[in-house]
């Protein structure tokens, strides 16, 4: 029997109603009591509030748990997705990190403790995000949303650890009778992941919602709307003792779930850990096998403990040619897609020349240009990767005098953006966006991005 990690996450996002305070703390009490690690995703201006409120009962609490961002202000419009859209990958990280920046700092400062994860408010998911996340830190992407997706398993994709619509996301509705449907889903998900090294349940809620019917945000932002604070309206409660019920029926059911010797209940650190990516230097063996692999198609590969992405793979053939170590670097995609010239061949002198060049630099992470400069050609990255493959599939050696050499320009194609979904109808997902919300920028560049996705490798247990 495979064991089981359980992640129990909270969106702790109501900042502007007093009561869903009692719901935290009655939750870390449920959780404390048992032993159990929550991950628990404040909102800035939710993190100002408690301190604000002197709940340094809250505070204390958390400190025994896993500290996670859920932006600084959740659906005060505008939302990341919608201040975002408009923008390019590089420009739209700046943005994230100036708009986000200041709640992620005081989060930290306020729970004193580091601040691990991330999660989007709401269905407001963008791909400009990941750069700056990674610059402040955060290790993993946790929450649920199907922009990118990974046949419902842990994935790399813009430099995290992405656990997102996983197969084991459930949570129990807090509705009377829910908690033997709970227990029994809770087993079919156990079951539906025996042949994996472990199974991973993602169990989530919100505090607020063990208080009221409705949500905050729902009945204030929705379909757009921004109205000031002082119009500010109170969802409807619960009924009185509703809200201890319903905790203790959690607590019911993660009771159910220690039941079982083969689940632990892990933070999103501790799922890092478990992540045995080989990422040291490439021998050059591998190398050879990695390019025999690529062909015209683009997309990652993997070999036992090794998983590149595309831009790992660019990264390795790139510095195997210029006779540098060959690291799997990671590197972001793009701001664009643009189309290579119509040239049959490019020479290996100026293909090594155009490889030579730096980088371009996103927040200080290195990132593919829109195109490189071969001789007098524009060649695209994934034509250019795919042809370095086959370079090196002729046997060409570092520093070898190639200036009359000319090798054929291989037209790719890069198959990993079909993790990417097309679908941009976005106000289905949540009812904060406004009516008719589209997204085709967000999309193209979430297409873009996965230059940076390969699967999470784990090691049986």
């Amino acid at each position: 029997m495979a064991p089981v990690k359980v992640l129990f996450w909270f969106d702790v996002e109501d900042f502007i109603n007093d009561e869903s305070e009692e719901a935290l703390l009655a939750l870390l009490n449920t959780l404390d009591a048992r032993g159990v690690k929550g991950i628990f995703k404040l909102v800035g201006e939710k993190a100002r509030k408690l301190e604000q409120n002197g709940r340094t009962d809250i505070l204390e609490k958390l400190s025994r748990h896993e500290i996670g961002y859920h932006t600084d202000l959740h659906s005060i419009h505008p939302v990341v997705t919608e201040y975002l859209e408009p923008l390019g990958f590089r420009e739209g990280t700046a943005e994230f990190d100036r708009r986000e920046g200041q709640g992620y700092r005081d989060l930290g400062r306020i729970t004193g403790k580091p601040v691990v994860c991330y999660g989007q408010p709401g269905a407001a998911w963008a791909p400009q995000a990941y750069p700056a996340l990674r610059k402040w830190g955060v290790q993993t992407y946790i929450d649920n949303h199907d922009q990118i997706t990974f046949g419902g398993k842990p994935f790399w994709y813009g430099g995290l650890l992405n656990l997102t619509s996983p197969v084991g996301l459930m949570k129990m509705p807090l509705v009377d009778g829910a908690l033997e449907r709970a227990k029994q889903r809770f087993d079919e998900l156990c079951d539906l992941q025996q042949e994996d090294p472990f199974g991973i349940i993602s169990i989530y809620y919100h505090p607020t919602e063990f208080v009221f019917l409705e949500f905050w945000d729902a009945v204030n932002f929705s379909k757009g709307s921004n109205p000031p604070s002082s119009e500010w309206v109170k969802p409807f409660m619960r009924p009185a003792g509703d809200m201890q019920r319903y905790i203790d029926r959690v607590g019911d059911f993660v009771d159910y779930t220690l039941s079982r010797s083969d689940v632990a209940y892990i933070g999103t650190e501790e799922f890092v850990r478990l992540e045995i990516s080989n990422s040291a230097a490439l021998s050059e063996e591998e190398v050879l096998r990695f390019a025999d692999r690529v062909g015209d198609r683009l997309g990652y590969l993997s070999e036992g403990s090794r998983c590149l992405s595309a831009g790992e793979l660019f990264a390795v053939f790139r510095s195997r040619l210029l006779g540098e170590e060959p690291l799997p670097e990671l590197l972001y995609g793009p701001e664009r897609e643009m189309p290579s010239d119509e040239v049959a061949s490019v020479c290996v002198a100026d293909l090594l020349a155009a490889i030579q060049e730096p980088l371009p630099l996103i927040e200080g992470f290195p990132q593919l240009p829109d195109r490189f400069r071969v001789g007098d050609a524009w060649v695209n990255p994934v034509d250019l990767t795919c042809t370095l493959a086959a370079l090196i599939r002729s046997g060409a050696v570092p520093g070898a005098n190639d200036a009359e050499k000319r090798i054929p320009l291989v037209r790719g194609r890069l198959t990993a953006d079909e993790h990417a979904s097309d679908t941009a109808e976005w106000t289905k997902y949540w009812v904060i966006f406004p009516e008719n919300f589209q997204v085709p920028n967000i999309i193209e560049m979430s297409k873009l991005q996965t230059w940076t996705i390969k699967p999470a490798l784990f090691a049986p247990a």
